[in-house]
């Protein structure tokens, strides 16, 4: 890809040949490591590509096999510019597109959220967007920091929030409280602590200083293995502190408390066969559609499909479209037989073993009931499991910088 990439760049040439030997050609073009490619036979001749810098390299091979070249046609960008060059306006076009395209991607133009399952992308975009952050907002506006405070403060239930600029794209990832926080490399001096009360089962340290072994009871923010060592000299006595970033294998046995429930009626959505589809486009967060259809449904959905232009995965434009359907449907009460309530409870209960068991979390007690009470399905208890409950801390300066004393301090009589 990069070699025909390179050839178009600096242009290239379809040759085909004539003559009694193409074949002892062929051979010396690869013995003086002349590349030419797609080299295809027609009736008496060859025809093949090359770049125009080995063009004036095969004149002594043609004169020495007596073979016939002709230029068939040119390709690439040096022909191209020479084919338009009085198209002024042509030029003026694409250098005005490169301008656009340099000045839209200093702007932020699609938000992804990733990761959660009880809070939906629509609802955290819409909270984004009551702090002015939202499709158009210059990425040197973006602060992430501020970003992961300000959505951490308003759901007590996310634990965990990284925001990252991706070329024009906002991406979110959130992790909801009762699950594990995803762990990040670090890049700087670190300790591991511990992110929840646990009990260490297992520790392997390779490097840091273990400050805790198995079988002891750890409370959240403990430090677990620090990223301060120790330089000891042949007497046991400290020289020095050197940070480092702390790593090991620490398994810890904690627990989660677990609580779902639901009631038995329920209102089931029956669809008829009527529905609409409408057709839009947006530029620049303006909206205008295509055909708006009308309807007159007293309960409806509307389901809205939006597709954002990008270039490349990370580099999305101001341009969307997309529908909008609305279906009919009517309300019907119902009511779960305890068969089904249980199994949806089940159901659910597997989807959060799932979601432990992406974090590497191993469920080695499962104390959960479900018991049908007062018309609802109630499954509550105690999660028993095994999990790499840490994550990483910076190390301050204070923590390993020593102040040396001044030898020469005092009075010298």
């Amino acid at each position: 890809m990069l070699r025909r990439l390179k050839y178009w760049l600096l242009g290239y040439l379809t040759i085909h040949i004539s003559g009694t030997s193409p074949e002892r050609f062929i051979n010396l073009c690869s013995n003086r490591r002349i590349y030419i490619w797609n080299i295809v036979r027609a009736n008496e001749f060859y025809r093949f590509n090359l770049s125009v810098r080995n063009y004036k390299k095969l004149k002594p091979i043609f004169r020495k096999t007596r073979l016939i070249p002709k230029i068939d046609k040119k390709h690439g960008l040096p022909f191209f510019l020479h084919q338009n060059r009085r198209r002024k306006g042509f030029f003026l076009g694409i250098l005005i597109c490169l301008i656009l395209v340099y000045i839209m991607s200093l702007y932020i133009w699609d938000i992804s959220i990733i990761g959660g399952s009880k809070y939906t992308p629509e609802a955290l975009i819409k909270f984004l967007s009551t702090h002015d952050i939202k499709a158009g907002i210059k990425k040197k506006n973006i602060d992430g920091s501020k970003i992961e405070e300000e959505i951490r403060l308003a759901y007590d239930d996310i634990g965990w929030v990284s925001a990252e600029v991706k070329g024009t794209r906002l991406i979110i990832r959130i992790t909801e409280t009762n699950m594990p926080k995803p762990i990040i490399s670090p890049t700087a001096p670190s300790h591991l602590v511990a992110t929840k009360d646990a009990v260490i089962k297992e520790i392997v340290t390779r490097t840091g200083t273990p400050l805790v072994k198995p079988g002891d009871v750890v409370r959240k923010g403990d430090i677990l293995v620090s990223g301060v060592v120790d330089v000891i000299d042949d007497f046991g006595l400290v020289l020095n502190k050197k940070p480092v970033i702390a790593s090991a294998d620490i398994v810890s046995k904690s627990y989660y408390d677990y609580y779902d429930s639901f009631p038995l009626t329920y209102t089931k959505r029956i669809y008829t066969d009527n529905k609409k589809t409408g057709y839009y486009i947006s530029l620049f967060g303006r909206k205008l559609f295509l055909y708006n259809p009308r309807y007159s449904y007293s309960m409806c959905d509307i389901i809205v499909d939006e597709n954002t232009s990008h270039i490349t995965d990370s580099f999305y434009l101001p341009f969307q479209y997309g529908t909008v359907t609305i279906r009919e449907y009517i309300e019907q009460k119902n009511k779960y037989t305890e068969d089904e309530a249980i199994k949806i409870a089940q159901d659910r209960l597997k989807a959060y073993f799932d979601k432990l068991a992406e974090n590497e979390v191993y469920i080695y007690r499962n104390n959960v009931t479900i018991d049908i009470k007062n018309n609802s399905c109630i499954a509550q208890g105690v999660i028993l499991v095994e999990e790499p409950a840490w994550e990483y801390r910076i190390v301050d300066e204070s923590e390993w910088r020593i102040n040396q004393s001044d030898e020469h301090n005092g009075d010298n009589n």
